[in-house]
């Protein structure tokens, strides 16, 4: 009786796979049975959305998913099973998601394009590292998104398991195919071995995670059972175990690359002409499961990939675009360096470059070498020649420490930044961080800079907070990093509160979040001086059954203008009088409300409204204006072939001091797509966007303020009006990354001088080709 009473308590202690009628395996996430052994097979399959093979009868099976957005800890709403085995060289996943009848969001969108449809993501952390992982996901056509996911990467206010918290800039070569189902969808996945990274070693153990998306909810419910309370997401993963006589073979991907463009401007009544054609090409070599080696020559920069629009938060400073050049984007998690001390984007047009990422036991290693165009020269005439290094160790579970080593070499001139960064986790929910770096540039003259920053935090599922300090002095400089802002201390505060709505209720979450922060300048700070900036906000935000989301956000600034920014302004003269100095206003107190709606996706529409109302400071006259902006963007799905998505953007800046106008824009946007197949698609963009600013003017006097000129002379900011257009039709063919065809048409219109959109003139237009073809080179196994 004893030995059976004992048996049957180490089968509670100890869970084990429950094991099906046909002797599959079944590992339940709610029971906590997260660690899968999935079969090693030898059976060949087509990947055509269907789990009919015998070999998904022999698979694992993962059942027993959890909620984890907005609520999480409770039962998923829809079942969902997922199959896992693996062969010689690929893995293989089988995805039966079960549904309501008519409630499944799916559209044949293009690649990385389906965050508005229901999805499945298995993350893979192939290092069990549990830092990071490779990202495959698919809508239920199979359609494909995917990337690499960092714990740092979520931005605040979005999930941890949202696609949004995904690098989805990287492409890899792997297959997926789905379909419908009259009570779900189904979807078969491989993914070649050879298309990642991963340990050294002949019994391989990684990191397990699948998150589903239902947007008839707006829930995302995860396997391996997820509470917001931990500070890391992918800690809380299962675990694949025990995958044996895994063989990538030989890793050699060639991509050569041909680009033509003509573009064409207007010359009074005339057009000029002038076209170019460019080839080059990328290898991609696996030198060993752990560690690649990417080289190109003459890579392509053409104006294929649209840079993500952006309005501009404050106007005094410039904005930050993303990186989505390929040979740049492969591997870049291996460069991540706080406070964007690297920035691949600054290499402007390389004549060629090669770079080693990888990881050895518990360091994280990028090295990064490339020759610029002798045109992103300082003199035009030099080459640049950039150095990047980055090295990255993991510490304890979750803690890491690193460096970063940045050098642009110009003939004489040089700019170089080292620095340190060092992140420590404890107790699952704090974390403390500290970075320091050092800048060291010459050019006409030598100088020297640093940067540094402390911030400490906690992150609990009902209460949060964050607080940091970082400073950047005046002559800090990077010139292979993106820092838009240097000469200031901030200071900043924090707090999130998050409640539950009780299950079936009306509401599923609330969060609000108190933030405070004090700009200084970096001498002022030193010299204790009252902060040049502070402001104070509180965002309200709920999330409501259905997937509805609507945040409210008052916030209150006090500025004082720091009048070293205006030495070069004047006052213009007054009946023959001589031009006078312009003395900044003193500390202006404003707020505003902002008002953001987020509509679920529903099967045809979805849509999102903001905007803001109040006050705010004026830093070109220094003064304040009341502000109106309305956004509204709506996603129009009339197929599951077309996409129509629209914008439209209103801004009114009144002067607050007489109520006359000092500026107006307005932006409306159209994108229009059929998706004739997986591969094959048709787009149009086009933009419109008219600006409206009067003369600056001295908030005392009321007399045009004036600006010196290099040549020391002084210049009226006048009024100035504009209305431009912009018409982009691109046709792309891409069966696989890297494997490309795009033809495209743009052009540029302009109607400033009636300011009537009636009235538009084509101004410039353009016609590029881009073909390029992976060659993945076939060899022998090891």
């Amino acid at each position: 009786m004893l030995p059976l009473l004992f048996a049957l308590l180490q089968q509670v202690s100890d869970p084990v796979p429950v094991q099906s009628s046909a002797s599959t395996a079944v590992f339940s996430g709610r029971a906590r049975v997260l660690d899968v052994r999935a079969p090693r097979l030898s059976d060949a399959i087509t990947i055509d959305g269907q789990l009919t093979e015998p070999a998904w009868q022999r698979a694992s099976r993962l059942t027993e998913f959890t909620s984890y957005n907005p609520v999480d800890g409770r039962p998923a709403q829809d079942e969902t099973e997922v199959r896992i085995w693996y062969a010689d060289d690929a893995m293989y996943v089988g995805i039966r998601a079960f549904a309501t009848p008519g409630t499944v969001r799916a559209t044949l969108a293009e690649r990385d394009r389906i965050t508005n449809d229901d999805w499945i993501a298995l993350h893979l952390d192939t290092f069990n590292d549990r830092r990071r992982a490779f990202v495959f996901a698919v809508n239920p056509f199979g359609v494909q998104a995917d990337g690499m996911r960092t714990d740092q990467s979520a931005g605040p206010g979005v999930s941890r398991a949202a696609l949004q918290s995904v690098d989805l800039s990287q492409d890899y070569v792997w297959q997926s195919k789905g379909r419908l189902l009259d009570d779900g969808y189904e979807v078969e996945v491989r993914i070649p071995f050879k298309s990642i990274r991963y340990q050294m070693r002949a019994t391989q153990d990684w990191g397990l995670q699948i998150v589903r998306q239902t947007q008839r909810t707006g829930y995302q419910d995860t396997w391996a059972p997820t509470s917001k309370a931990n500070q890391g997401f992918s800690p809380q993963a299962g675990y694949l175990r025990g995958m044996t006589g895994m063989k990538r073979g030989l890793v050699l991907d060639l991509t050569p690359t041909t680009t033509a463009s003509t573009r064409g401007t207007r010359n009074e009544n005339s057009w000029r002409y002038g076209s170019q054609g460019e080839a080059g090409g990328d290898v991609r070599w696996g030198v060993s499961s752990n560690f690649t080696i990417n080289a190109t020559a003459n890579p392509d920069f053409s104006q294929v990939e649209t840079d993500v629009g952006q309005i501009p938060g404050d106007v005094r400073f410039a904005n930050f675009f993303p990186e989505l050049r390929p040979f740049f984007v492969e591997g870049s998690e291996q460069f991540d360096a706080p406070n964007r001390l690297v920035n691949t984007r600054s290499i402007v047009q390389p004549l060629g470059a090669i770079k080693l990422t990888g990881k050895i036991p518990r360091t994280d290693v990028g090295l990064l070498s490339a020759l610029d165009a002798p045109s992103a020269g300082s003199d035009g005439t030099t080459s640049p020649l950039f150095t990047i290094v980055r090295l990255r160790r993991d510490i304890g579970d979750q803690s890491t420490a690193g460096i970063v080593l940045t050098d642009r070499h110009e003939g004489a001139r040089f700019n170089r930044v080292a620095g340190f960064d060092s992140r420590l986790q404890f107790a699952k929910t704090y974390s403390a961080e500290v970075r320091y770096a050092t800048s060291l540039t010459r050019d006409s003259t030598d100088r020297s800079g640093t940067l540094w920053e402390a911030n400490t935090g906690r992150t609990g599922r009902g209460y949060g907070y964050r607080y940091g300090i970082q400073g950047f002095s005046p002559t800090f400089e990077t010139r292979t990093g993106f820092v838009n802002r240097v000469d200031f201390v901030r200071g900043q505060i924090n707090q999130r509160f998050t409640m539950f709505g009780r299950k079936g209720g009306w509401w599923d979450q609330r969060q609000h979040f108190f933030s405070g922060s004090s700009l200084w300048s970096y001498d002022g700070f030193a010299q204790r001086e009252s902060p040049l900036e502070t402001k104070l906000s509180l965002d309200n935000s709920m999330t409501i059954r259905g997937g509805w989301k609507v945040s409210v956000i008052p916030d209150l600034q006090i500025v004082t203008f720091d009048a070293r920014r205006y030495a070069g302004y004047a006052v213009a003269p007054l009946n023959g009088v001589d031009t006078t100095a312009f003395t900044a206003s003193g500390s202006q107190r404003t707020s505003s409300t902002t008002l953001i709606v987020n509509t679920p996706q529903w099967k045809r529409i979805g849509a999102t409204l903001t905007a803001i109302a109040g006050t705010e400071p004026e830093f070109f006259e220094t003064s304040t204006v009341r502000r109106r902006d309305v956004e509204a963007q709506i996603d129009l799905r009339p197929s599951t072939q077309i996409r129509i998505g629209t914008l439209l953007r209103y801004q009114r800046f009144v002067r607050a001091r007489d109520g006359s106008r000092f500026s107006t824009q307005v932006v409306p946007r159209l994108r229009l797509e059929y998706q004739f197949s997986r591969a094959l698609f048709l787009r149009f963009v086009g933009q419109m966007e008219s600006r409206d600013r009067s003369a600056l003017r001295d908030p005392r006097t009321e007399r045009p303020l004036l600006r010196r000129t290099a040549g020391g002379s002084y210049t009226a900011r006048s009024a100035t009006k504009s209305l431009l257009g912009r018409g982009d039709v691109l046709v792309s063919y891409l069966p696989s990354p890297g494997t490309v065809v795009y033809v495209g048409y743009g052009t540029g219109v302009d109607a400033t001088e009636t300011m009537r959109p009636i009235d538009v003139q084509r101004t410039n237009d353009g016609v590029f080709i881009k073909i390029s073809y992976l060659f993945r080179v076939r060899g022998t196994t090891r």
